[in-house]
């Protein structure tokens, strides 16, 4: 290399070097200068370029009738870090797609994965999309008419008055509730709901009132099994007001969306897994006049309804806009934490939610002492799952807790779970009850069923009727049976006492019912099982492979 390129090299250093401690010399001194609290100053930063918008909200109400709406714009600015959503679709690729999809399902009754995931892939909207964060690309516009929107129906609705700023804060002002695409879903809402708008806005009634009639105006429509859902992104309003489909977590996004439309406080709660079954479970939480959360669920259950009587709870926790510094995912150091505690916005709401005791265990029932938290699990069937932690010092303290309930204490080590002490249960006493197995005394136990059952098909099996005839049209039709009570859900034999012979047999569904998976007709004192040829009308298997009508006659409980 010739020295004049050497020089021409070093030239171009030093002026690279030198702009650019320019530019960080102006930018430090920039924030520095900004009279902006620390959270504010810190959010600026992490915007980039789009820090703009934001200061244009700001300055938007910086000024003394904007006191309090300032705050709100704060509030939203200084907790907006991990909000974000996947790269956004045309709103029309969703809807096209989820018409074809109902119209498979009404036809086939069942949709297969493999369908499913050919239509998400065809359409473009997989899950594996760019994700946008939110104070990089939302703008000032957007903001500022979810606050002015926030607010009109926080100062219009009469049980207004009843809610408290830091209440209105978390849940009536967020834009956003998961990471569904941005839109003006406030306006979208009471421009759908404009009549019963102005009905409760000049009304007095209170929060719980409102809530009811809400709800009601939102209908029954809803269609729980949907295998989309767990291969799209999270759904605006639009999007789930045009096919109203998914599981619960999908009712509740769309029952909050319109709530806090209304000027309804509610939250999203859930319980992240289930203590004697696979799967959580989310619902929605209004805030009524007496400050307590009461449970519902869009299309499915009531405000004010008994909310699962008969399922115990071993958690349950509640989504928030707002930064938890509590959290176990904002004061733990490690990058290794069950799944249920990465997330820092959200709180523990058990008790308010069931009757919870704490648990305090001394640190000598675990088999490990150098980690920093042990966590107590629930088993779901096929694994232990963390449920709650606790700092390990001695005693160990597990805070609210569910009761009637198993546990087993586990550690997390690089993302695995390791059992660290002896399961026990939570008694409805408060009290531990330790689980060792006593190999000197056995049982013998004839298990019936292995997993509770949840569903009420055995509801909706009452009134069913079992006839016999010898006419293929069942025009002479004898009664032989007929359900009055739920059946249980095993193999039941019913006696027949009817002593003719018939040439065919065949169950008759109640109306909006249901008949049983496994079926089969016998004879004689050796329960011989009849076979021939099986009948039934075309409604019976909706032309699908895996709903034929033979599958009531395989063997096979499970088909």
């Amino acid at each position: 290399m010739t020295i004049l390129k050497k020089q021409c090299v070093v030239g171009i250093l030093f002026i690279t070097i030198i702009v650019g401690i320019g530019y960080y010399t102006y930018w430090y001194f920039y924030w520095q200068n900004l009279s902006y609290s620390p959270g504010i100053i810190q959010a600026l930063k992490q915007a980039g370029q789009n820090h703009t918008e934001l200061q244009k909200v700001l300055e938007h109400y910086n000024q003394p009738k904007d006191s309090l709406k300032l705050k709100t714009a704060h509030f939203l600015i200084e907790n907006m870090s991990e909000k974000y959503s996947k790269e956004n679709r045309p709103i029309e690729n969703y809807q096209t797609m989820f018409d074809e999809w109902l119209k498979l399902k009404i036809k086939y009754f069942y949709i297969d994965s493999k369908t499913s995931d050919s239509m998400v892939m065809a359409y473009g909207l997989t899950s594996q999309q760019k994700r946008l964060s939110d104070l990089q690309h939302i703008k000032a516009s957007y903001l500022i008419n979810n606050i002015d929107r926030s607010f009109e129906v926080w100062a219009s609705m009469p049980w207004g008055k009843n809610v408290p700023f830091d209440v209105f804060c978390e849940e009536i002002l967020p834009y956003r509730i998961s990471t569904e695409p941005l839109e003006n879903w406030r306006d979208i809402v009471l421009e759908q709901y404009r009549t019963l708008y102005d009905s409760l806005r000049t009304s007095n009634v209170d929060v719980m009132t409102a809530c009811i009639r809400i709800f009601e105006a939102m209908g029954m429509e809803w269609d729980s099994v949907n295998k989309l859902s767990d291969l799209l992104p999270s759904r605006n309003y639009s999007m789930l007001n045009h096919v109203r489909t998914g599981p619960c977590t999908e009712r509740v996004k769309y029952g909050i969306f319109v709530m806090r439309a209304f000027g309804i406080p509610v939250s999203w709660d859930y319980t992240p897994q289930w203590p004697f079954r696979n799967m959580g479970h989310s619902w929605v939480s209004v805030r009524n006049t007496d400050e307590k959360y009461i449970p519902f669920i869009p299309a499915e259950l009531k405000p004010g309804d008994p909310h699962k009587p008969d399922h115990r709870m071993a958690k349950a926790f509640r989504h928030t806009y707002s930064l938890n510094k509590q959290s176990l995912a904002y004061i733990s150091k490690s990058k290794y934490l069950p799944y249920v505690f990465r997330n820092m916005f959200i709180r523990d709401v058990s008790s308010h939610t069931f009757s919870a005791s704490d648990i305090v265990i001394n640190s000598k029932f675990f088999s490990v002492s150098k980690c920093d938290f042990i966590y107590l699990s629930v088993f779901d069937n096929q694994s232990w799952v963390p449920i709650q932690w606790a700092k390990m010092t001695n005693p160990a303290v597990f805070v609210d807790m569910g009761k009637n309930i198993s546990y087993l204490p586990v550690t997390y080590k690089d993302g695995v779970i390791v059992p660290c002490g002896t399961p026990f249960i939570f008694t409805s006493q408060a009290k531990i009850r330790w689980l060792k197995a006593d190999t000197t005394r056995r049982q013998s136990l004839r298990l019936i069923r292995k997993h509770p059952f949840l569903a009420n098909w055995d509801v909706k099996m009452v009134g069913g009727q079992f006839q016999g005839a010898n006419r293929e049209d069942f025009s002479d039709a004898v009664l032989l049976y007929t359900i009055e009570k739920d059946p249980d859900f095993y193999y039941c034999n019913i006696p027949i006492h009817e002593t003719g012979i018939y040439r065919y047999y065949r169950y008759v569904l109640p109306k909006e019912g249901t008949g049983p998976a496994e079926l089969g007709f016998y004879e004689g004192k050796d329960t011989v099982r009849i076979t021939g040829k099986i009948i039934g009308t075309s409604g019976s298997y909706q032309g699908m492979p895996s709903r034929t009508i033979n599958k009531a006659f395989d063997g096979d409980v499970l088909t």
